[in-house]
C-alpha cells in the first residue's frame, strides 16, 4: 500500500477535479485492491449532504442510485458514511456489521442484491473537521468477502484520499464559461421527475451534470433529506442544503422545501440553485488547507485587508505570534506571501466570474452589480407555496 499512498499523494497536486482526481484514484485503488465497481461521492462538509457522484462502474438500473440518498440519511442502516467518519478506521465491512446476515441491511436489500454486488466496503473520507465524502467498493456473488485485513489496508489509504478529494472539491481546475447570472427553481415530484422549471434552473443544471443519468446527485440528495419523515436520523430544524462546484468553476447553493401537498396526497419539492456567496465558499476553501480554527480566522482577517498589528488587536495575539500563524498558513496554501494567498483564494472563488468579463470584486469581496431573480416557471400553474 505504500506505492499506492504514494501515487495518491502524486495525484492530489495534479490540479484535477473532484470527478477527474476520482476516476484516476480509483485505477491505482484497483491496482491494490480487486473489487468489481466503486462508487464515491462527494459531500458538503457542513451539511454532509452528496453533492455528485462517481461510478466505475455505472449501474444497469439509475433509479437505485438515487435511493442511496435516502438510504445514508433515513431509517437505521449499517456502515453509514457519517457514522464510520466518527470512527477510528473510518472503514467497514457490510458483512462484518451485520453479523453475516446482509439481509438485515436495507441498502443491501433493495441497491446491492438488485445490481448483483454481494460484498461491500465503505471508506469515511474525513479529516479532523469534516465529512469530504464516501467510498464504497463492491465485490459480485461468488468473489471472496473482503476481510478484516483488506479493510484495514483500505483504512491506511484514507487521509491521503480525503486530502485528494478535499483538493479537488475545493481547488480543482476551472473552465470559464457562460452561466447564468441569477437564482433558478425546479419543481420536482415523488419519482424526482420534473414537474417545471425556470430557464436559469435549466442553465445551472447543465452546470451540474455529473454523467450520470437524471437529475444531478446533489439535488438528489438534497431532495432525498428535505423528503425524510419524522423518525430518520436527521434534525428535524435542519434546511437541507448543498454546496457544490459547477462545470464552469462557479460555486452553487442547492436547497429544496416541501410544496403544498396535492390532491392525490403526495408534495412535490421546489428546488433552489443559485450562485453562493462568498461567506458561504470561504469556510469550505479555508478547509481544503487544514488550517486550524484561529489560522482561519487569520486567515479571513488576512482576506479583509487587516495589518499585522490590526489583527493581533483582533484576535488578542501578539503581531510575533500572529507572524508565526502566518508561516503555517503560507506553508499549508503552498504560497510565500500575503500577496499569494488572497490571490489563490480569489482565483478560486472570483477568477470564474472576473474571466468572465464581470466586474472586479468591491472590498467586501461580493460582485459589482446586481442580477435579476429568475422566477417564472414555464408551467401557467405556478404553485402558492413559496420556499
Amino acid at each position: 500500500m505504500q506505492v499506492t499512498r504514494g501515487k495518491l499523494n502524486n495525484l492530489a497536486h495534479a490540479g484535477l477535479d473532484s470527478f477527474a482526481y476520482r476516476e484516476q484514484a480509483i485505477s491505482h485503488l484497483r491496482a491494490a485492491l480487486p473489487f468489481a465497481a466503486a462508487w464515491w461521492w462527494t459531500t458538503d462538509p457542513a451539511s454532509t449532504l452528496f453533492t455528485s457522484g462517481v461510478f466505475k462502474p455505472l449501474p444497469s438500473d439509475h433509479a437505485i442510485c438515487g435511493g442511496l440518498h435516502s438510504n445514508e440519511f433515513g431509517p437505521t442502516d449499517y456502515n453509514k458514511f457519517r457514522v464510520l467518519a466518527r470512527r477510528p478506521a473510518k472503514a467497514g465491512v457490510l458483512s462484518a456489521a451485520t453479523g453475516g446476515q446482509l439481509e438485515r441491511s436495507e441498502r443491501y436489500r433493495r441497491m446491492l442484491a438488485p445490481l448483483n454486488y454481494e460484498h461491500e466496503l465503505r471508506l469515511a473520507l474525513s479529516d479532523n473537521s469534516a465529512l469530504w465524502g464516501g467510498l464504497a467498493l463492491l465485490r459480485e456473488p461468488g468473489a471472496p468477502d473482503f476481510t478484516p485485513a483488506e479493510a484495514r489496508r483500505v483504512a491506511s489509504l484514507s487521509q491521503a484520499l480525503a486530502y485528494g478529494l478535499r483538493i479537488g472539491i475545493a481547488l480543482g481546475a476551472t473552465s470559464v464559461d457562460c452561466t447564468p447570472s441569477g437564482p433558478g427553481m425546479l419543481i420536482v415530484d415523488n419519482n424526482l421527475d420534473v414537474v417545471t422549471m425556470t430557464s436559469n434552473a435549466e442553465r445551472w443544471l447543465e452546470e451540474l451534470t455529473d454523467g450520470c443519468p437524471g437529475l444531478p446527485d446533489a439535488i438528489r440528495s438534497v431532495v432525498g433529506c428535505v423528503r425524510q419523515p419524522r423518525g430518520s436520523d436527521i434534525p428535524q430544524d435542519r434546511v437541507p442544503r448543498a454546496r457544490v462546484r459547477g462545470a464552469s468553476g462557479r460555486w452553487l447553493t442547492i436547497h429544496a422545501s416541501l410544496l403544498r401537498e396535492t390532491s392525490a396526497g403526495s408534495a412535490n419539492t421546489a428546488v433552489i440553485i443559485e450562485e453562493a456567496r462568498p461567506s458561504e465558499i470561504a469556510p469550505l476553501i479555508l478547509r481544503a488547507y487544514s488550517l486550524s480554527p484561529r489560522e482561519s480566522r487569520v486567515t479571513s482577517l488576512v482576506l479583509q485587508g487587516l495589518s499585522t498589528k490590526e489583527i493581533a488587536a483582533q484576535t488578542y495575539l501578539s503581531p510575533y505570534t500572529v507572524q508565526d500563524h502566518l508561516k503555517v498558513i503560507f506553508a499549508k496554501a503552498g504560497v510565500g506571501s500575503r500577496r499569494e494567498l488572497v490571490a489563490k483564494i480569489f482565483d478560486q472563488y472570483h477568477w470564474p466570474r472576473f474571466g468572465l468579463g464581470e466586474n472586479p470584486p468591491e472590498s467586501n469581496g461580493a460582485i459589482a452589480g446586481t442580477y435579476q431573480a429568475d422566477t417564472t416557471l414555464a408551467s401557467p400553474t405556478a404553485p402558492e407555496s413559496t420556499v
